[in-house]
C-alpha cells in the first residue's frame, strides 16, 4: 500500500499568489533515504523542496534538507525563508509569536529574524553566511554567448561564493537583462569552467521599487531559470559591496522573475567594516498557495 506523504506550497518573496519562487515543505516526512527524496523533488519539479527533521542541536528549530530535481545542495535562500514561515505557521497560537528562529542546514545554522502585521508573518529575514570571493570573470565573450547577449553588453563580473558558488554577471542596463536568453551548451561550458552552480545576471536600475533587476540561470540542477534567488541575492549583495569599495551599510532591492511571469522582490542589507563585508541579511515576503499528497511506493 502507498505511503501518503503531505506537503505545503509557499510562494516565497512575493505577497501574491502566482509570484515569486515556488517551494514544497514536508513537515513530517519521517524516515525517507536520500534517493527517495530526490525522487519527490524530482517529481514535484518545483526549483526546490525541503524536508524537516528534527535537529540534535540544542536551540535550533529543525534540520532541513532542500533538494533541487537534479540534486541536494546545502544551502538556498527561498528554501530557508520558505520553510521557516512554515515552521512558524504550524506553530502559531503556540504562546508567545517568536522574533527568532534557527535552521540547520548542510552548511550550518542559518538564524532568521521574524516581523509580524497583527497576527500575520510580514518579512522574514535570514542570516546568510558571509560571501567570499573568487576569480573574476574569465571571458566576457563566452559568458555574453551563454547569456544570448552582446560581448559589450556584458560589464564585468566574478565569482561568489556564500554556501552555493555563483558566478555574477553584470550586464550594461535592464533592457540587456531583459532580453537575455539561455545558450545551453555554452551556459554549461562557463558553468564548468568557474565551477559555479548557475549565473546570475544583473543590471542597476533606477526606480521606485527596485534598484537590481536580476535572472538566474541554473540548467546543471535542471532549473533553466530560477524566479527569484535568494542566495544568489546574498552573493550579490556581497559582490556589489567590493565593487562600491565596501561602504558602512548597502541595501539592494532586487526584482527577478518578472520574464517568466513570476514576478519576486528580494531584499538585501549588507554591512561592512574596514574594506570587509561583515554580515549579509536577505528578506522577502512568504505566502501560503496551496497543499497536497504525495504517494511513495
Amino acid at each position: 500500500m502507498a505511503r501518503k506523504l503531505f506537503y505545503e506550497h509557499v510562494d516565497v518573496f512575493t505577497k501574491k499568489l502566482f509570484g515569486g519562487n515556488q517551494l514544497a515543505v514536508f513537515p513530517s516526512p519521517g524516515k525517507l533515504t536520500k534517493q527517495q527524496m530526490q525522487n519527490i523533488a524530482r517529481e514535484i519539479n518545483f526549483s526546490e523542496s525541503t524536508f524537516i527533521y528534527p535537529s540534535r542541536k540544542k536551540g535550533i528549530e529543525a534540520r532541513v534538507r532542500i533538494f533541487t530535481p537534479a540534486d541536494e545542495i546545502p544551502f538556498a535562500g527561498h528554501p530557508t525563508i520558505g520553510t521557516a514561515f512554515v515552521l512558524l505557521s504550524r506553530g502559531r497560537g503556540k504562546g508567545k509569536k517568536p522574533e527568532t528562529l534557527s535552521i540547520e542546514l548542510d552548511v550550518g545554522v542559518i538564524d532568521l529574524d521574524v516581523e509580524y502585521s497583527g497576527k500575520s508573518i510580514s518579512m522574514i529575514r535570514m542570516h546568510q553566511p558571509v560571501p567570499e570571493f573568487g576569480s573574476a570573470l574569465q571571458n566576457r565573450g563566452q559568458a555574453a554567448r551563454a547569456l544570448g547577449i552582446k560581448t559589450y553588453e556584458v560589464i564585468g563580473g566574478g565569482v561568489v561564493s556564500n554556501g552555493l558558488d555563483f558566478l555574477i554577471v553584470e550586464a550594461q542596463n535592464p533592457e540587456v537583462v531583459k532580453r537575455a536568453g539561455l545558450s545551453m551548451s555554452e551556459a554549461m561550458s562557463v558553468i564548468t569552467r568557474h565551477k559555479v552552480c548557475g549565473i546570475y545576471l544583473f543590471a542597476r536600475v533606477e526606480s521606485r521599487k527596485a534598484n537590481v533587476r536580476s535572472r538566474f540561470f541554473a540548467p546543471g540542477l535542471n532549473v533553466p531559470e530560477d524566479p527569484a534567488t535568494g542566495s544568489a541575492a546574498g552573493a550579490l549583495g556581497g559582490y556589489l559591496a567590493r565593487i562600491l569599495k565596501f561602504p558602512a551599510t548597502l541595501r539592494l532591492a532586487i526584482e527577478q522573475g518578472v520574464e517568466i511571469g513570476r514576478p519576486s522582490m528580494i531584499l538585501v542589507d549588507v554591512q561592512c567594516d574596514r574594506g570587509i563585508v561583515h554580515s549579509v541579511k536577505v528578506s522577502g515576503c512568504t505566502i501560503h498557495a496551496g497543499e497536497g499528497t504525495i504517494f511513495l511506493p
